[in-house]
Formats: structure tokens, sequence, C-alpha cells
């Protein structure tokens, strides 16, 4: 009997090792990492470490979605954030001012107007709030950006000459900030508008200090058919992603490939993050759907402009392979698609190490990040937008 029961144990014991030792495989990160003249280079294999979720969500507010007065409708919302206590900024474009709701949606007032005159704006296009509650517009109108506090009150403004001011990044714990500016330009053969992306950093005074990146980008072209002319923007042309992490760290990356530089708060490149990918090759279909949302109501126009945008209409290979970075939880998440449809989006995540640890497909489409709350956009059936925010549950 005794004899029995050690044979059952030691099968037992052979069976809790092979499992331990089928986890540890199966959990196996299969990357390397390499150092290439003082950066660290993580490349990451397709597959994560880990199968399981590592969060999950739980819609909490949804603003815009039963009200129908004009507190609670966005015309032309641009961009959002929400401040240390949960409270909503909304920048409405159209109405050319920001509407701020309480963490329970309620409406509390809304802050500046159109103009040119200090504390109002023309034309805005993103807004940052940053932790200790100054809220930060960049006005592409007026080419500056203005500072307003929690209350409203405008507090100071910063003018740009050469550049479009275009967003804020961030800002690190010496209060440098990390903005990207813009500039556009006609090629020479006047077929193409280009512009050009920079990711600088800037003292707390918005001197200038140090450019981090930058690239080109062909944005629009023009087409000409006889005596007529007209000018479109270019479909999957790849655009600048970028987080800050609470270090202060630059997380840059070009969503046509996939490779994210990482620059310290001193603005040293210190880490290249990369995984391996299938591209998405543009197709036939994708431009002919491009062509035709272009003329979704006038079908004698794109009847005539057809042929001659689909022969010269330059667009890139690939589509592109991500289109937002986060951090949260000491964790990047890349925002991406299958195949470059934009309706079944996921979540690539990874260690603070720049290992691929969970892929978590989605439902919604991700706005922003802040406080262990995740904001989306959607458009609701009467075409208005409706802000839904989402409690964020770690399974860690």
């Amino acid at each position: 009997m005794r004899a029995f029961i050690k044979f059952i144990l030691a099968v037992l014991f052979i069976v809790l090792i092979m499992t331990i030792s089928f986890r540890e495989k199966k959990t196996a990160w299969k990357g390397t990492i390499e150092d290439e003249y003082g950066v660290t280079v993580v490349k990451n294999p397709k597959k994560p470490i880990h199968s399981e979720n590592v969060f999950s969500l739980k819609e909490d507010l949804a603003l815009g979605e039963k009200e129908r007065n004009e507190k609670h409708m966005f015309y032309l919302l641009t961009d959002m954030d929400a401040d240390s206590s949960g409270n909503i900024y909304v920048l409405d474009s159209e109405e050319v001012n920001i509407k701020v709701y309480d963490q329970k949606g309620r409406f509390l007032k809304a802050f500046s107007r159109k103009g040119e005159r200090p504390g109002e704006l023309s034309n805005p296009v993103d807004i940052y709030i940053d932790d200790k509650d100054l809220i930060y517009v960049c006005d592409s109108g007026n080419n500056r950006i203005s500072i307003f506090n929690r209350q409203g009150d405008f507090v100071s403004s910063i003018n740009f000459k050469e550049y479009s001011a275009g967003k804020i990044i961030g800002i690190n714990q010496r209060g440098e900030i990390i903005l990207r500016v813009d500039k556009t330009s006609l090629e020479s053969s006047m077929n193409f508008i280009t512009r050009a992306y920079f990711i600088n950093m800037y003292s707390d005074r918005f001197d200038f200090k140090k450019n981090l990146y930058s690239v080109s980008v062909l944005i629009m072209q023009h087409f000409r058919k006889g005596e007529k002319g007209i000018a479109l923007s270019i479909p999957y042309q790849k655009e600048l992603c970028w987080t800050l992490d609470s270090s202060g760290n630059v997380y840059i990356g070009e969503s046509q490939k996939y490779e994210i530089q990482v620059f310290s708060s001193e603005g040293k490149q210190i880490r290249r993050i990369e995984k391996e990918h299938e591209q998405s090759k543009i197709s036939k279909p994708d431009i002919e759907n491009y062509v035709k949302d272009q003329f979704q109501f006038d079908k004698k126009e794109r009847t005539f402009w057809s042929t001659t945008i689909k022969q010269q209409l330059k667009v890139p290979e690939n589509k592109p392979v991500f289109e937002k970075l986060f951090f949260a939880e000491d964790k990047l998440f890349v925002l991406g698609s299958e195949n470059g449809n934009k309706e079944h989006l996921f979540f690539d995540i990874f260690d603070s190490e720049g290992k691929y640890s969970w892929k978590m497909r989605l439902k919604i489409r991700p706005w922003t990040w802040k406080n262990n709350k995740i904001y989306a956009i959607e458009k609701n059936e009467d075409g208005y937008h409706v802000i839904k925010r989402y409690k964020v549950f770690w399974h860690l």
C-alpha cells in the first residue's frame, strides 16, 4: 500500500513539474535585446508572452447620449481631456469654446470664445491638462498656445512664428514641455502639399531646448483635368504617434512601421522597441472606396474625377500598423487594427523593458487615458458626438 501511495505521489510530482515547465515554455519571451551605439534595441516576436487579458472595462458615463439641450451637444468635438478631479473639458471647434462637465457628466460652464484677443480662440485643435490642472489649448487660427486655469480664467499665451503649434505631448517633472509643431509647404512641382512634423522639447517658459524627432509627410495632392482642378488628402499616409511615461521618457513612432523610439527626460535616445508584424498592402478596392467617400454626395463629380485620381493618386505601399500610443501601469499600450480594418481594434501591450507581453482586443476606440479611465468619442444616430468613459479594472 505504501509503495502504491509513493508511486501515485511520484506521478503527481512529475505531472506538476511538467505543468510548470509547460507554462514556463508557453510564457517564455522569444525576442532579443541588443545594444546599437548606446541604444538598447528590443526586438519582439509576433506573439505575446501571455494570452490572458491584462484589464477589463466597464462603461460608467455617456456624455451627450440622452441629453438634447445645447449644453450637452458637441457640434464639432475636436479634442477632450480630464483634470485631476475627473472634470471633463471638451474642445468644440464649431462653437470655439471649451465646455466643462463634472465627473458625473453635469454641465458646469463654458469658457473662451472666437476672437484674436488674449484668451480668445480661432480654430483650436488640441487641449492638454497638466498635473496642476492648467489647461493648454493649441490654437492654429491664432498660431499660439493659450493657457487657462481650471476656473477658465486666461493665464498667458505663447505665440509661434516659423511653425504652427500642433499638439502638446506632455510635461515632465522639471516642467519641460514636449510639443509637436508643424510646417506646411508646397512641393516644387506644385502637385503636393508637404507637412513637416517636429517633436521638440521646450523649457517651462517655452524656450526651445532640443529637437527629438522630425519627419516630412505628403498630406495633400492636386489633380487637374482640363481646366478643372481639385485637391485631396492622401489616404493611409504615415502619422506620428507619441506618449509620455511617469518618468518623463518620450515614446515616438511612425504609424507605417513597427518601431518605437524612446527618449529619456533629458532628450537622449535610450531605447528602440520593435515587433515582428505583417504589413497590410493597400489594394485597388481600398483606393476605389476612398474615391467613393470623397464624392459620396456627388456621383457626377465622382465619375468625372474617378479615373484621373485612381491613376495619379500617390499612396504608401502599406497601411499603417498602429495609430496611437498610451502609457499606464508602467506599460506601453500600442493601439492598432487588424489588416488596417478600423473596426477590428486591439492593444499590443509592452512591459517596462519593452517586451511584448499581451494582446487585447477592443470593442471601443480609445481617445485618451487618464486617472485610470479610458475615454472614447463616438457618434450617435443624429450625427452628434458622444463621450463615453470606461473604468479600467486591472488583472495583474
